[in-house]
This record gives structure tokens, C-alpha cells and sequence, in this order.
């Protein structure tokens, strides 16, 4: 009977080894899972970087932009209002 006990129980571990060689084999594929998603969230994280900070640049020379344009546009009417004093000076 105790051999018998004994190969029962020896089956039993067998058993439950093999089931925790599954579940571990199952958490490494899990966790492969998990590291390859990080690592595809840190290349959108960091390409979502890179497009603010371009967008961010952009602004800038926009706005930069914009202020040449609005001290242009002032010396234009400056300029065409001196146009015209100079241009009614002149009698047909």
C-alpha cells in the first residue's frame, strides 16, 4: 500500500509540476506581451513628442511671421498715405 500511496502521490507532483510549467509559460508569454506593448507605446509616446515639438516650432515662425506681416502692413499705409499727400500736390 505505501508503494502505492507513494507513485499515487509521486503522480500528483508530476501533475502539478507540469501544470506550473504551463502557467509559467503562460506568464512568459504574457509578460513578452506586455514589454513589446510598452515598447510600442514608447515609440508613439516619443513620435507624439517629436510632432508637438514640430507643431510647437511651426507656431513660433508663424507667429513670427505674423508680426512682420502687421509691422509691413503699417509701413505700407504710412507709405501710401505719403503716396497721396505727394500725389495732391500735383495740380492739372
Amino acid at each position: 500500500m505505501l508503494t502505492d500511496s507513494s507513485v499515487d502521490l509521486t503522480r500528483q507532483a508530476s501533475e502539478s509540476l507540469a501544470s506550473i510549467t504551463r502557467s509559467v509559460a503562460s506568464i512568459e508569454s504574457m509578460n513578452l506581451q506586455i514589454a513589446t506593448a510598452a515598447e510600442e507605446q514608447s515609440a508613439v509616446t516619443d513620435e507624439i513628442n517629436r510632432s508637438v515639438t514640430s507643431v510647437r516650432e511651426i507656431s513660433e515662425q508663424t507667429s513670427s511671421a505674423s508680426d512682420e506681416t502687421a509691422k509691413s502692413s503699417v509701413e505700407l499705409s504710412r507709405l501710401g498715405e505719403h503716396l497721396q499727400a505727394l500725389v495732391g500736390r500735383f495740380k492739372l
